[in-house]
């Protein structure tokens, strides 16, 4: 028996020094060479601090071809706080997961008071939880996570997070529409191609995109956000979500009321459930017509510049509230 603690405790010893000089030696060139551009992100904030962060993805910097003022959502709401400081995280298909890592990895001592973060509607949807963008996200994650520095290396080096070719998100898309059909439509994909045209897929994208139920058991965005709340509670954070618009008008014209309906349903369960648990949450969901939205071949969350404002406008507006002698 003595001579297993013995073991034990030199193999604790060895883990703890190889842990000790990985993270002195090359721990911060890995985090910049594996998790670029987030690390990169996460120190500038613990850097510099600020009164107001806001986490976005490409909803936040793309603007139309047309727009004069083509300002991020971000920087026009720094134009309600001019003498507070806003800095933004903003990363492209980002949702709650690469939020939360981030947020995990800003400092307890960093100065700030609030953080606004973007929630898009779709991304509770397995269309985006299964995205063939994910492999290369979920490798930039790795080692934001708060794991031992050399198991978080030790991962990478042997592959071991969400991993998988196009064929295999679309096999997971698949498999879960196969578990979860909708009443009235067995098959969601069915369901979308059965309104595709000749002229148009666009139908079939709205309906795989919106054509779900949150289950706030087992979705994993709900998992991501709940992890959000107890955080910014932990540290002390005001914390706002910002629940972006969606194309509702168009959806309702090329799908109609049962995808719409759905659409709805689940911004209110969103919204409703974060209330309760004290966030402040921005409802954009049906504020901006479709005329508004920039791009036509995709449902992003992509806007021209007043429709930018118009979210800006609001999340500056529940804003007020925690910096009213600021507001302009």
């Amino acid at each position: 028996m003595k001579r297993v603690v013995v073991t034990l405790f030199i193999i604790a010893a060895l883990c703890l020094s190889a842990e000790g000089i990985y993270r002195c030696f090359f721990y911060q060139h890995d985090r910049h060479a594996f998790s670029a551009p987030l690390a990169q992100m996460v120190d500038s904030v613990n850097a510099t601090g600020a009164d107001i962060l806001y986490l976005g993805e490409s909803s936040n910097h793309t603007f139309g071809l047309d727009d004069k003022d083509t300002a991020w959502i971000s920087e026009m709401v720094a134009r309600h706080f001019p003498r507070l400081t806003v800095r933004n995280m903003t990363h492209d298909a980002s949702h709650g997961e690469v939020y939360y890592l981030l947020l995990r990895n800003i400092s307890p001592d960093c100065s700030i008071s609030t953080v606004v973060v973007t929630l898009n509607l779709r991304s509770f949807g397995i269309e985006w939880i299964a995205s063939p963008l994910e492999t290369v996200l979920q490798k930039r994650l790795v080692m934001l996570h708060p794991r031992p520095a050399l198991l978080n290396r030790a991962i990478l080096s042997f592959k071991a997070y969400d991993i998988k070719n196009v064929d295999e998100r679309y096999q997971q898309m698949d498999s879960y529409w196969a578990a979860h059909p909708l009443p009235g439509h067995p098959s969601v994909p069915r369901w979308g191609d059965s309104l595709n045209t000749d002229s148009t897929t666009m139908p079939g994208i709205f309906v795989r995109n919106y054509g779900f139920q949150i289950d706030t058991l087992n979705n994993p965005r709900i998992r991501d956000f709940d992890r959000i709340v107890a955080l910014a509670r932990e540290r002390g954070w005001n914390l706002v979500f910002n629940l972006l618009a969606e194309d509702v008008e168009w959806a309702d014209q090329l799908v109609g009321d049962d995808l719409t309906t759905l659409m709805r349903q689940n911004a209110d369960l969103i919204v409703g459930r974060y209330r309760r648990m004290g966030v402040t949450v921005v409802d954009n969901l049906c504020s901006l017509p479709d005329s508004l939205f920039r791009d036509r071949d995709w449902t992003t969350e992509h806007y021209v510049q007043a429709g930018r404002q118009i979210i800006a406008d609001n999340v500056s507006q529940a804003l007020f509230k925690f910096y009213e002698a600021d507001y302009e």
